[in-house]
C-alpha cells in the first residue's frame, strides 16, 4: 500500500526481538505505535493482514468519535452525513488499511476531543484525566497534532470562563486547564523517559529540520501540492463555506474550533516542506466537520420551508442540494499510485531464507514478508533520512561491513545508494547479482559465499 508501511513493521519486528528503539533501532518516530503494534502481534501473530486489521480498529474508532462529537452539538443526521463524507474522502479508505502512524494519532486525538465534550456537559474532571492522557497518547504516536493544543486550550479555557459566569461551576477557571495540561504532561513524559525518547531527541527531530529543499519535487511546492490535495473534494468544500456562513450568522461559537483547526492546518502546509498524501486528513476532519454545519443549516432551511406555502424560500437549499450532486459527478479523482511490487523478488529472499540472517535493503517490507531482520541502524532507510545527511554513504558501507548480510534488495533508492563508488566497490566484490529489472531500479544480490 505504502511505502513507510515496511518501515513501521520492520521496527515492530525488530522490537519484538528484544532490540531496543532508539539506541538499537533508528526511529524517527514517537515510539507508542511500535510497542502496541508488538503487543498487538503477541496477540494476533506477525502478518501484514494482523497490522492492517489494527489500523482499521483505529479508523473506526476515528469516525465513531467523530459522529459522536457531531452528534451532540447538530444531531444525527448532519453527523452521519459528515461521517460518510470523512470516510467517502480522498485516501481516507486507503490510509485506513496502511500500517502508518498518522491515522492512529488523529483516532487518539479525536477521542480526546470526545472526553473534553463529555466534561463540558457533565462537568466531571474524570472526563478531562482521560481527555488529556488520550492526547499525549496521540502525540507520543506521532507529533503532528501538536499544533491542536492550543485549541483545546482555549476553547476549554472559554468554556469555563462561560460555565463560572452562568454560575454552573464553582472551581476557578484555571483549575480544568490545570488537570488536563497536567495529565498531558506528565504521561508524554513518563512515555519519553521510558523508551529513552529524549536523550534520543537527534533521531526526532534531525532528519525533519535538516532537509534540503527540492523544488522540482512536486511535494515541495506548497500551494500548488495543497490545491491538489484539497481539489480531491471539492463538493466538501462547497459544503463546507455554507457551514462557515452558518456558524457566523447563527453565532454557534461550537463551529470555531473545526474552523480555526482548518486555517491553522492550512497555514502550516503553506510553510511545511514537503507534503504528503498521508497529511491530509489532517484537512478532510475539520473539512467534513464544517460541512456538518452547512448541511444542519440546508436541512433546517428545506424543513421550514417545507412547511411553509411559499415554494420561493426552498429555492437556495434545493439549489445547493443539486449544487452538492454536481460536484460530487464532475469532481476527479486522482488517487496516488501504489509502490510497485515485485514477486520475482520476494520469491528470491524466500528462496534464500533459510541461510540468511541480515538482509540490506530499502524495502524493508520484502524482509517482513519472509520474517527475516534488517540490521537496525538502517530500519527506517526514508527519503527524510537519507536527503537530511543523517543516513550517509559511508554509514551504509559501515553496516554492510558489520553485518554481512546474506541478501541484499535495492528497490527505492538504488541510484542514490549505488551512485558512492565505494559501496559499490564492496556490493560487487562480495555480492553476486541474481536479478535486476528492466529499468535497473530493483536488483537481488546474494552473498557470494551462498553461491558457491
Amino acid at each position: 500500500m505504502d511505502y513507510d508501511e515496511g518501515l513501521n513493521l520492520i521496527k515492530t519486528l525488530l522490537y519484538s526481538q528484544g532490540f531496543s528503539l532508539y539506541t538499537q533501532i533508528w526511529s524517527d518516530q514517537p515510539p507508542l505505535f511500535t510497542v502496541l503494534l508488538s503487543q498487538w502481534f503477541s496477540l494476533f501473530g506477525q502478518s501484514v493482514f494482523a497490522a492492517r486489521f489494527l489500523s482499521v480498529l483505529f479508523s473506526a474508532l476515528l469516525l465513531w468519535c467523530f459522529y459522536q462529537i457531531i452528534r451532540r452539538k447538530l444531531g444525527i443526521l448532519p453527523a452521519l452525513v459528515a461521517t460518510v463524507l470523512l470516510f467517502n474522502s480522498w485516501l481516507y479508505i486507503r490510509l485506513s488499511i496502511c500500517v502508518m502512524i498518522g491515522l492512529p494519532s488523529l483516532s487518539l486525538f479525536m477521542l480526546s476531543i470526545y472526553f473534553l465534550t463529555l466534561y463540558k456537559e457533565r462537568f466531571c474532571n474524570y472526563f478531562l484525566v482521560l481527555s488529556g492522557g488520550l492526547l499525549a497518547l496521540s502525540l507520543q504516536t506521532k507529533l503532528f497534532t501538536v499544533f491542536l493544543i492550543p485549541l483545546m486550550l482555549f476553547s476549554l479555557l472559554d468554556f469555563s470562563l462561560k460555565a463560572i459566569k452562568q454560575k454552573k461551576q464553582k472551581e476557578n477557571w484555571f483549575h480544568p486547564l490545570v488537570i488536563w495540561l497536567g495529565t498531558l504532561g506528565v504521561i508524554y513524559i513518563i512515555i519519553g523517559l521510558s523508551y529513552q525518547q529524549f536523550s534520543n531527541s537527534d533521531q526526532l527531530l534531525q532528519s525533519h529540520l535538516n532537509q534540503p529543499l527540492e523544488k522540482t519535487m512536486v511535494n515541495f511546492n506548497n500551494v500548488t501540492y495543497l490545491y491538489h490535495m484539497m481539489s480531491q473534494d471539492y463538493e466538501y468544500i462547497f459544503l463546507a463555506v455554507i457551514g462557515i456562513l452558518a456558524i457566523f450568522f447563527k453565532k454557534q461559537r461550537d463551529g470555531l474550533f473545526p474552523l480555526t483547526w482548518l486555517l491553522t492546518a492550512i497555514l502550516i502546509f503553506l510553510n511545511h516542506k514537503p507534503i504528503w498524501d498521508h497529511h491530509y486528513p489532517l484537512l478532510a476532519i475539520p473539512i467534513c466537520w464544517l460541512a456538518a454545519y452547512g448541511v444542519a443549516l440546508l436541512l433546517d432551511l428545506y424543513f421550514k420551508n417545507f412547511k411553509s406555502p411559499n415554494i420561493k424560500k426552498g429555492i437556495f437549499p434545493s439549489l445547493a442540494v443539486v449544487l452538492l450532486i454536481v460536484l460530487v459527478v464532475a469532481t476527479p479523482a486522482h488517487p496516488k499510485g501504489r509502490p510497485p511490487k515485485n514477486l520475482e523478488v520476494m520469491q528470491l529472499v524466500l528462496k534464500y531464507k533459510s541461510s540468511t540472517h541480515w538482509v540490506f535493503t530499502d524495502r524493508p517490507i520484502y524482509a517482513f514478508y519472509a520474517g527475516l531482520r534488517v540490521p537496525p541502524e538502517i530500519a527506517v532507510m526514508s527519503y527524510k533520512r537519507l536527503n537530511s545527511g543523517d543516513l550517509t554513504s559511508k554509514e551504509l558501507l559501515a553496516v554492510l561491513q558489520k553485518y554481512r548480510p546474506e541478501q541484499i534488495v535495492l528497490d527505492r533508492w538504488t541510484g542514490q545508494i549505488k551512485s558512492d563508488s565505494q559501496l559499490t566497490a564492496y556490493i560487487n566484490q562480495n555480492y553476486s547479482k541474481t536479478y535486476t529489472d528492466e529499468k535497473a531500479i530493483t536488483e537481488h544480490y546474494i552473498l557470494s559465499a551462498l553461491n558457491m
